[in-house]
């Protein structure tokens, strides 16, 4: 038994630089004293701490490498049997160059890791040009729909982060953001398919996090991005050239103690989209009539985001940081729909001419102050983090309507309707961690809390033949308010080759939505607890089997909630359910990884009570209207691949396949719903180096998804290709990178939605074709030295769900 407790020696340390900030991603070797010989390797965290457990009585030493440094290392040590804290290893600046070119260590466009995919934004020669949307489609597992809602390996439901906080906004604000954020201000991209309790429990397929950049080197440092796109868009035989432009800048200063960062994103965004929307409408069984509508969208708009962010390292086991960041978005999207209505024989009865005027505000601010003690060098420690955040968005709207009769006649005189739409939301959250190493394993816990505050108003007025103005009848006033508690623990051990897991996390949900224009009021408050386990078998060096199971919650989006109408035109518009009822998942995974590299995974999981986007209709006024219920039980399971390939020296790509099968089991009106398909997603992403010297490489790229189903709607394929290409200028300080997105025109969205009396097909076609030409130049020293924090605040859930990602 003796010598059984001396075989687990833990052994743990920090990586720190010459001004006493902790190093991230420096490689840790652990040698062996007599011979020099591997005998395992570790990456130091974003706190510099790494570690290795399960190691042998013997005598070693830990050697230390990053890129921009010189090499350094521990003194020799005896491993017998009790854990060992290894003394601070101080990282020096390397002065070596290259003939005065700057070396840069490159990673891959696509890491595989066992709990997450990484995708590193810069490495993609495809980004210049691109938005973060652009990225997430591109990404492996990930689908997005023509109206930028979010799924994950087919399910839909996701989180969307920015550097670790939700962004409470609604789906259709989310996809503007993430549409007119350009990729040079992101540095990854985190997908994680099945978080721990740590997290929140929101999101029933996942957590997808976008980290911005941030600065790491020593000194003031940075980098400036300008571009421009030429956007062609030909629906029916009529051209049109779409200019656009994204620019960014990047910085950070960091001396002794203090380290400052930030960015600044202008830019300037023009385009056109085309929607078609068919419609037959029954009586008895029978097809009664019919409705085609098509939808030509012309938008424009200038958006700008701003970040500054502070670390301030009081002493050695305090850190203080407040982070501000804020994003502005004034629009003018001005769509025209024609309508046309036909009678069971296909015989023209009216035609509908709607002009939609928008002026949109959009304005974002979040503040963030946080903490970090640490009580040793092992990696005890507390964290806490107080966050506010303040969505304003304003929406002007003048809706003209000319009606037409079967010969093309007006009738009557041209409708007039006006909105005014203020929507604010104030986010107040807190939230602490605690985080404690122990001997072959590591104890966590944390609390959080976050209060809510959703105020919306729709004024509409509407003119009648005598030219008067009227305050209309579906006018509203809806304020909700939602306080959110949760605490959560998390332990796991190792032993021998086997690594364990388990986490369970409460949350209490307190909510109440009030209608103050007809003073009704609806209150909810429940509890629910969700556990998580984890449990990995190390087989070989080269073989790691991983099982995991967790519980999970998506709550309403605020805009759901709210009962509002919103219009696309006379006959089609979009109403808010208040009684939405939050949805509940069981999420199971088992993995296999081969050298950490090639990654197997199957998944099953089942959601009760599914928030579903349905359509109804009146089949007599021809109105269709779109609208959130919980009307199904969904399954999903899957199988998915991911592989990287390399071809040769100069050729190496990243392969993903997802294959799944939805199935949406439910009652609409009465009627069985019952929508089964089984589906296959495709990412492949080819990376060229064509002269290594010089810094001249390529990119092809491509996905391809498969007809599917997804909330109640039947998806036809979808599917684009891009080719990208990259030089180093100035010595590698400078990048020029071409990029060409969709040339072929290929991509385009067609749904068909058939249940109940419902049996519409839409197709949409968005202004994808693009070129782009970027140029990046990076000024000060480039050395690698300790990263920022990355501050996974105390609003987690809330941010996203002023709409939520996948919803």
């Amino acid at each position: 038994m003796a010598a059984m407790a001396q075989s687990a020696t833990r052994i743990a340390g920090v990586v720190k630089d010459e001004q006493g900030n902790p190093v991230q991603s420096a490689t840790v070797s652990l040698l062996r004293a007599r011979d020099s010989g591997l005998v395992k390797t570790a990456v130091t965290s974003a706190d510099g701490l790494y570690e290795f457990v399960n190691i042998k009585p013997g005598k070693y030493f830990a050697s230390v490498s990053l890129v921009g440094f010189a090499k350094a290392g521990s003194a020799a040590f005896d491993a017998a049997g009790s854990d060992i804290n290894l003394p601070v290893i101080a990282l020096k600046a390397s002065t070596r160059e290259i003939g005065e070119v700057v070396v840069q260590a490159k990673k891959p466009f696509i890491e595989s890791k066992i709990d997450r995919t990484v995708v590193n934004v810069e490495a993609s020669p495809s980004s210049a040009g691109a938005s973060a949307m652009d990225i997430l489609e591109k990404s492996p597992g990930i689908t997005v729909s023509s109206d930028g809602a979010i799924s994950l390996r087919g399910k839909a439901g996701v989180i969307v982060m920015l550097d670790g906080k939700p962004t409470y906004m609604s789906s259709t604000d989310l996809a503007n953001l993430l549409k007119n954020m350009p990729a040079t201000a992101l540095d990854q991209i985190e997908i994680m398919t099945n978080p721990s309790s740590k997290y929140d429990a929101s999101g029933n397929s996942g957590v997808i996090n976008i980290k911005t950049k941030k600065g790491r080197n020593a000194g003031f440092n940075g980098s400036f991005t300008l571009g421009v796109t030429t956007g062609i868009f030909n629906p029916n035989g009529t051209l049109y050239i779409i200019p656009k432009s994204q620019n960014s800048f990047n910085f950070n200063y960091r001396k002794n103690k203090i380290n400052i960062f930030g960015n600044y994103n202008p830019n300037y965004f023009r385009g056109r989209n085309e929607l078609t929307i068919d419609r037959n409408f029954y009586n008895n069984g029978a097809i009664d009539g019919s409705s085609s509508l098509l939808t030509s969208f012309k938008f424009g708009n200038f958006n700008q985001s701003l970040k500054l962010g502070l670390d301030y390292n009081a002493n050695k086991k305090n850190v203080f940081g407040v982070v501000i960041s804020g994003f502005e978005f004034n629009g003018h999207p001005t769509p025209v729909t024609v309508s046309t209505i036909k009678d069971k024989n296909g015989a023209v009865q009216s035609t509908l001419v709607s002009n939609t005027a928008n002026k949109i505000g959009f304005q974002n601010f979040t503040g963030n102050l946080n903490w970090k003690h640490s009580f040793d060098t092992l990696g005890t420690e507390l964290t806490a983090d107080l966050d506010y955040v303040k969505y304003s968005n304003v929406s002007d709207m003048t809706l003209t309507t000319d009606a037409f009769n079967g010969s093309g006649a007006q009738i009557g005189s041209t409708l007039y309707l006006k909105g005014h739409l203020p929507s604010l939301i104030d986010i107040w959250s807190f939230k602490s961690d605690f985080t404690h190493p122990l001997k072959n394993g590591r104890f966590e816990a944390g609390v959080k809390s976050s209060i809510v505050t959703n105020d919306n108003l729709v004024a509409y007025t509407r003119q009648l033949p005598d030219k008067t103005w009227i305050n209309d009848a579906r006018s509203n006033h809806f304020v909700y308010e939602e306080n959110i508690n949760a605490a959560y623990v998390n332990y796991n051990t190792q032993i021998k080759k086997w690594s364990l897991q388990g986490g369970l996390r409460v949350e209490n949900t307190i909510a109440k939505g009030r209608q103050v224009t007809n003073d009704s009021t609806f209150k909810r408050n429940f509890t629910n607890l969700f556990p998580s386990v984890f449990v990995s078998y190390e087989a070989s060096k080269t073989n790691q089997l991983t099982l995991s199971y967790s519980r999970r919650i998506t709550r309403p989006n605020y805009q759901d909630l709210n009962p509002f109408t919103y219009f696309l035109d006379s006959l089609t518009y979009r109403v808010g359910n208040p009684y939405l009822l939050p949805q509940f998942t069981h999420n199971f995974e088992f993995s296999y990884a081969y050298k950490s590299k090639l990654i197997i995974t199957a998944n099953y999981n089942t959601t009760n009570d599914v928030i579903s986007q349905i359509l109804k209709q009146n089949n007599t006024s021809k109105i269709t209207y779109n609208t959130s219920e919980n009307i199904a039980r969904f399954t999903n399971f899957g199988l998915s691949i991911t592989a990287p390939i390399s071809f040769t020296s100069w050729w190496n790509a990243n392969f993903f396949t997802n294959i799944y099968n939805n199935h949406y089991v439910g009652v609409y009106n009465a009627d069985p719903i019952d929508i089964s398909f089984t589906s296959f997603t495709a990412n492949i992403t080819n990376s060229f180096t064509f002269n290594k010297k010089a810094g001249f490489s390529g990119e092809i790229s491509g996905f391809y998804r498969h007809k599917t189903v997804d909330q109640l709607a039947v998806i036809e394929p979808v599917y684009q290709v891009g080719f990208a290409l990259q030089k180093q200028v100035l010595q590698g300080k400078g990048t020029l990178r071409l990029n060409v997105r969709d040339p072929f025109a290929w991509q385009k969205f067609t749904s068909v939605i058939r249940y109940s009396d419902v049996d519409v097909k839409a197709v949409a076609r968005p202004d994808v074709r693009q070129a782009t030409l970027t140029f990046t130049y990076r000024f000060g020293k480039n050395t690698p030295g300790s990263q920022p924090r990355r501050r996974t605040s105390g609003s987690q859930d809330e941010q996203n769900r002023v709409g939520g990602g996948g919803n």
